[in-house]
């Protein structure tokens, strides 16, 4: 597969120019938060939809083990693509890319897939509300919880960060508003948490 990225520099420090990989230093605060720009997710959720021509369940900005990573769950077809950009070094950036067929998928990430086709709003669109309503950047964003018999509302979360404090907002994936008490939506395993365990 073959992703061109153009901006998801200001995210984590990568700039994918025809075909070579340049690697830049991101951004850390002394508190070690990644400190990302406004609107940094929105163009890398919106590059990416756009490369892949797939729709995007979760996009985030991770620091695992110190590690700076930018992790992506896509629907595409049928499959699923993973994909997790990092800098190893100075001089050498790592791009995972992991298709998904089907037939590898459990329920929770096809109830994600199923939920995801019906989405009116583009996950890009509630990026940007979020971070203007809370005048600091996204760090994370995709489906809150998938469609099921239980739950009738689609719903993106967006996570924002500013310093120390982190937001929490919940946009209607249909109509655009901002959900009052989003709490019954959020769901603990998210499609980047289920795709990396199917994506060693």
């Amino acid at each position: 597969m073959r992703i061109r990225i153009t901006l998801v520099a200001a995210l984590v420090g990568v700039i994918v120019l025809t075909g070579a990989l340049v690697p830049i230093p991101l951004a850390r605060a002394a508190d070690t938060e990644p400190i990302v720009p406004m609107g940094a997710l929105a163009h890398a959720a919106r590059a990416l939809e756009q490369d892949t021509n797939g729709k995007i369940l979760e996009i985030r900005l991770t620091d695992e083990a110190g590690v700076p990573a930018f992790e992506a769950a896509i629907a595409k077809d049928d499959a699923l693509v993973y994909m997790r950009i990092e800098s190893v070094s100075d001089n050498v950036t790592a791009i995972k890319v992991r298709d998904l067929p089907p037939w590898l998928l459990n329920y929770h990430l096809e109830a994600y897939m199923r939920s995801i086709v019906k989405a009116v709003v583009p996950l890009e669109q509630a990026i940007v509300e979020a971070e203007a309503r809370a005048h600091a950047p996204a760090i994370d964003a995709g489906v809150a919880k998938p469609l099921s018999g239980t739950n009738a509302v689609l719903a993106y979360f967006v996570e924002t960060t500013k310093g120390r404090s982190r937001g929490q907002f919940a946009v209607d994936a249909m109509t655009g508003a901002f959900i009052a008490n989003p709490d019954e939506l959020y769901e603990p395993h998210t499609p980047v948490d289920l795709a990396r365990r199917l994506a060693p």
